[in-house]
């Protein structure tokens, strides 16, 4: 895999043909929604105050409460890394199957609008120049990021909650992520939690490639690509 220069304008020319997403924002923006779950977890800063990325990959940004998180602890460490935030912005299963978070999906003409609601997230907080969205399917992206040769330093995976999506998901990006490299896995829970399946294909994977780890707190858990 070649490797990119890793500046904002490189990777907007690389993944959207030099077209900023966040150019000729809409006129009336949204108000400010943050909502999100363990958005400000201590293994995001120390993603970023232990590997100094130059880019981090998040897969499933929601309203990008996470992805702010990182791009504000990128600013304060004075680390010039970009967030790239992969999502359809469309929701998993749990988000069509629970009516509460369905309706955080803000459909407008049979459609979900909740890339709106991140967008202005953005925006209102400043952060465009640390954040580029990419709004596809994980796979799909994963391909689009090997395609253009561009690697990660760090991936967070918020994505999918079946094991057969998050190992699908781990598959797909293990490839992007530089040697040494970080990822971060949410939903992590040893005594099984909520989403069992997500620390299902963690544990499965990380035996299949003999990493160390994962080392878990919070309901995220973490570990190291081989050098």
């Amino acid at each position: 895999m070649s490797h990119l220069p890793t500046n904002r304008r490189a990777i907007i020319d690389a993944l959207w043909h030099g077209r900023d997403p966040f150019a000729n924002p809409p006129d009336s923006l949204r108000p400010l929604d943050l909502q999100g779950w363990r958005s400000l977890h201590p293994f995001l800063d120390e993603a970023v105050t232990e590997f100094h990325p130059r880019v981090i990959v998040e897969i499933g940004a929601w309203k990008g409460a996470s992805t702010l998180h990182l791009a504000r602890s990128l600013r304060a460490h004075g680390v010039e890394g970009i967030v790239i935030a992969v999502d359809t912005w469309l929701g998993a299963v749990d988000h069509w199957a629970d009516a509460n978070l369905f309706s955080e999906l803000a459909t407008e003409n049979g459609y979900p609008s909740l890339y709106r609601t991140f967008l202005a997230n953005v925006l209102r907080e400043g952060l465009a120049d640390r954040v580029v969205p990419l709004p596809l399917d994980s796979v799909n992206a994963a391909e689009l990021m090997r395609l253009r040769g561009l690697t990660a330093d760090v991936i967070h995976l918020d994505a999918g909650h079946e094991e057969t999506s998050v190992a699908a998901d781990l598959r797909a990006w293990w490839p992007v992520l530089r040697p040494g490299g970080l990822l971060i896995a949410d939903d992590y829970d040893s005594l099984g939690g909520r989403f069992p399946g997500v620390t299902r294909a963690v544990d499965a994977f990380c035996v299949a490639e003999r990493v160390r780890g994962p080392w878990a707190q919070g309901g995220k858990c973490k570990f190291v690509k081989r050098l």
